[in-house]
C-alpha cells in the first residue's frame, strides 16, 4: 500500500470529506500528487472533449443548476463515452487504466470492466453536477440518477444501457463515494487469482474498512480464510454477508463448503439447499451436496445430486458416472 493510499483508508475512518476521483486514482496505483495532477489532466482532456461536442450540437446554455436537464446531460454524456469508444468492455477496473484506455485513439480500444466503466461515468458525471449514486448486485454495478421525482438506472456496459431496465435482479443502492471499496474488491479478486493470498486479504479488509455493509467483500475475504482452512473465521464472513444481501447464492455454497470443513454435515446440506433455491442450474452445488449426502449415508439423495450434475454439466459425465457408481455400491452393501 502506498502512502498515500494508506492516508486516504485513514482519512476515510477519520470520516473526512474524500474526493471520489482522486481516491479512484490513489488506489489506481498512482504514488505522488504529480501522477494524480497528470491523469486529472487526462480526465480534463476526456470532459474537454464532451463539452466541445455540446458546444458544436448548440449545447452552450448547459448549467447544473438546470435541473431539468440533468436527465438529458447525462445521457449525452452516456452516447459521447460509447461513440468515442463502440468497443467498449474489458477486464480494466482501475480508474488510470481506463482513462489511457477511453484516451487511447485506437477506435477499437476496450475501455473496461462494469467497475472501471462506472468509475470513468461516475467521475465525468460528479464534474458535471450530476445527482448520481452506485446500485450494485452480486456481479454488476450500475448508475443511479436522480432528477427530481425521476430514476434513472445507466448500465455503463451496455451501448442501450442509459434507462436500463433493472429487472427482478437484487441490487444494493450506495453513495458514489463507495466506489472505492468495489474497486479495491475488483483489486483484491485479481491478487487471489495470481495466487496473492495475504494482499488480497488486505484489499478485501480495505474495501470492508471502506463500506462494512459491501456483503461481496466480506464474502471474498471469506474465500481467503476459507482457502487457509479457517473455517470459523470465513463462516463469520458469509453470515455477515448473507445477513446483508440474503440472495448472495455464492455465500451459501461458500458457507456450505466451510461448514463442511468444521464436520456440520447436516448445515452443510442445509447452505447447498439454499444456494439451490437461489441457483437452480448450478452443477457445482449439486456434486458438493451429493458429496456430503454421500458421507451421511444417504446414498440415493447423492446418485439423485450426481445424476443432476450430470444433466447440468455434460462434460463432467466421466467423473459423476465413478461418483455414482461409488454410490451405488455403497448403497447396495448397506442394504439401503
Amino acid at each position: 500500500m502506498t502512502d498515500m493510499e494508506e492516508k486516504l483508508i485513514e482519512d476515510f475512518k477519520a470520516g473526512k470529506e474524500i474526493s471520489l476521483e482522486k481516491g479512484l486514482l490513489i488506489i489506481s496505483g498512482l504514488n505522488t500528487e504529480k501522477e494524480v495532477e497528470t491523469y486529472g489532466r487526462k480526465l480534463d482532456q476526456i470532459h474537454g472533449g464532451f463539452l466541445t461536442k455540446q458546444q458544436a450540437k448548440g449545447q452552450t446554455s448547459w448549467s447544473p443548476s438546470l435541473k431539468y436537464m440533468h436527465s438529458t446531460r447525462a445521457k449525452h454524456l452516456f452516447e459521447y463515452l460509447w461513440n468515442v469508444k463502440p468497443m467498449r468492455c474489458n477486464s480494466n477496473f482501475l480508474l488510470a487504466d481506463v482513462i489511457d484506455a477511453q484516451l487511447n485513439p485506437d477506435v477499437n480500444q476496450r475501455v473496461g470492466s462494469c467497475v472501471g466503466l462506472t468509475s470513468l461515468y461516475t467521475v465525468l458525471g460528479l464534474r458535471e453536477g450530476l445527482d448520481l449514486t452506485i446500485l450494485v448486485s452480486d456481479s454488476h454495478i450500475v448508475n443511479k440518477l436522480s432528477v427530481d421525482e425521476n430514476i434513472y438506472h445507466i448500465d455503463n456496459t451496455d451501448p442501450l444501457g442509459f434507462n436500463y431496465d433493472l429487472g427482478e435482479k437484487y441490487f444494493i443502492e450506495y453513495p458514489a463515494i463507495y466506489l472505492l471499496a468495489n474497486v479495491l474488491n475488483s483489486r483484491g479478486m485479481a491478487k487471489e487469482s495470481g495466487g496473492d493470498l495475504q494482499r488480497a486479504e488486505e484489499d478485501y479488509h480495505k474495501a470492508i474498512t471502506i463500506n462494512p455493509n459491501y456483503p461481496n467483500g466480506h464474502n471474498n475475504r471469506g474465500n481467503i480464510k476459507l482457502k487457509r482452512t479457517d473455517y470459523r473465521g470465513a463462516i463469520r464472513d458469509y453470515d455477515r454477508a448473507i445477513e446483508l444481501y440474503a440472495q448472495l447464492t455464492e455465500a451459501y455454497y461458500n458457507r456450505g463448503i466451510a461448514k463442511e470443513g468444521l464436520g456440520d454435515h447436516d448445515g452443510a446440506i442445509q447452505d447447498f439447499d439454499k444456494a439451490i433455491e437461489l441457483k437452480p442450474e448450478d452443477a457445482d452445488t449439486y456434486w458438493r451436496r451429493g458429496i456430503v449426502r454421500e458421507n451421511l449415508g444417504d446414498y440415493s439423495g447423492a446418485i439423485e445430486d450426481f445424476e443432476k450434475v450430470s444433466k447440468l454439466d455434460p462434460e463432467s459425465e466421466i467423473r459423476i458416472m465413478l461418483l455414482k457408481q461409488r454410490a451405488e455400491r455403497r448403497r447396495k452393501d448397506m442394504g439401503a
